[in-house]
């Protein structure tokens, strides 16, 4: 009896991982679809950016930068409430690239300012309800998320380039592009915001956790964008490209090795090697290449955790995860003390704070939590 009732079970579970794996994978082409379309709508973003320097002056560029930095990044995070609170996504994500198609074309006719509001809103709908097709869609599968997040850095940093080359040709191919996503989407599989209407299970963090989150969340995606949009304005294109897509590899092996890895280990380790190389060797492009790719390949894996802390509302994970950290990651660019030392400094604090949380282990451990830090 005891057998024909584990047979039982066993089956039963059975069933139900095939029936989940089968449900998810319709989502696979949809996640793809969304990664390629972030990187055609960041290259959008870095086309019309960096487009500014030949048609606006000095105060007139960086006050538009500035504009598009607090509508595409502090955005998300809003957005992400409000798409979580409607629960669909593929409206959004559709406009949002129509948007950019929009934005282009503004771009063309001398709409300055008008191009800037709507690329950086179109951004920032894009960004978090691209995420949270693939949170909700592949719930703690952090090689989704590389996938979705690889393609943006280098998007970003071949706009930038081409725009800063004066290629006319290259708004005609984005908005071809963004047109062909576009129609994709509109025949792509999209789920719905699971149970948004139930009360979220509370997860058995505490606080050091909580810190580690936000810290890993931090320093990992400091490093990408800012430094993408530092090496436009230093004109150096031809380290560019390289950074750009150590970057997007980092977060598919980071993606990949997080499903497959005890993460942990991997992330101090990662760190150990990544700092020192961007603190005292980021004048020489391999050092520069190496620490950028640890870095983001530590992105998913701060992604899945943020998802543990906030189940139930992947938008506004995705909204906390790409727009909020890497705002609250810039400033360390702006600060009053903004020197290389001074950065390098802060940066080691953090640093510092975050093998704290890690190596803390003078509190027993829930069964959540051991399976969380496994």
């Amino acid at each position: 009896m005891f057998d024909l009732c584990h047979v039982h079970f066993a089956a039963g579970k059975m069933h139900a991982r095939i029936k989940s794996s089968t449900g998810n994978a319709r989502y696979q082409t949809t996640v793809l679809i969304l990664g390629i379309g972030h990187g055609f709508s960041d290259a959008a973003a870095g086309y019309l950016i960096g487009s500014l320097s030949h048609d606006a002056n000095f105060i007139e560029t960086g006050s538009a930068v500035m504009v598009y930095n607090v509508i595409a990044f502090g955005g998300q995070l809003p957005a992400g409430i409000w798409l979580d609170r409607i629960g669909h996504y593929r409206n959004p994500a559709v406009l949002s690239l129509l948007g950019m198609i929009l934005a282009l074309g503004l771009l063309s006719c001398h709409f300055l300012w008008i191009a800037i509001a709507i690329a950086g809103l179109s951004s920032a709908i894009f960004h978090v309800a691209g995420g949270a097709v693939t949170i909700a869609g592949f719930p703690e599968k952090s090689r989704f998320v590389g996938v979705f997040s690889a393609f943006g850095v280098l998007g970003l940093a071949l706009g930038g380039w081409a725009a800063m080359r004066q290629w006319d040709g290259a708004s005609y191919l984005l908005e071809a592009g963004l047109a062909v996503l576009l129609l994709s989407l509109l025949k792509a599989n999209f789920p719905l915001a699971r149970n948004r209407n139930l009360p979220a299970p509370k997860p058995q963090l505490d606080n050091h956790d909580y810190l580690m989150i936000l810290l890993l969340m931090a320093i990992a995606l400091r490093s990408a964008v800012w430094n993408v949009i530092q090496l436009c304005y230093a004109h150096q294109y031809d380290w560019l490209l390289y950074v750009a897509m150590a970057a997007m590899a980092g977060k598919l092996l980071g993606g990949w090795l997080t499903d497959h890895i005890p993460w942990k280990p991997y992330a101090l380790t990662a760190l150990s090697i990544a700092l020192p190389a961007l603190g005292w060797g980021y004048r020489k492009l391999f050092w520069l290449l190496l620490g950028t790719g640890l870095l983001q390949s530590l992105t998913p894996m701060s992604v899945i955790a943020l998802q543990r802390l906030w189940p139930g509302v992947p938008a506004t994970v995705s909204g906390a995860a790409f727009g909020l950290a890497i705002a609250i990651g810039g400033l360390i660019n702006f600060v009053p003390f903004s020197t290389p030392s001074f950065q390098l400094i802060l940066f080691g604090l953090l640093v510092g704070i975050l093998y704290y949380a890690f190596l803390s282990a003078d509190r027993p451990l829930s069964t959540r939590n051991r399976k969380f830090f496994r």
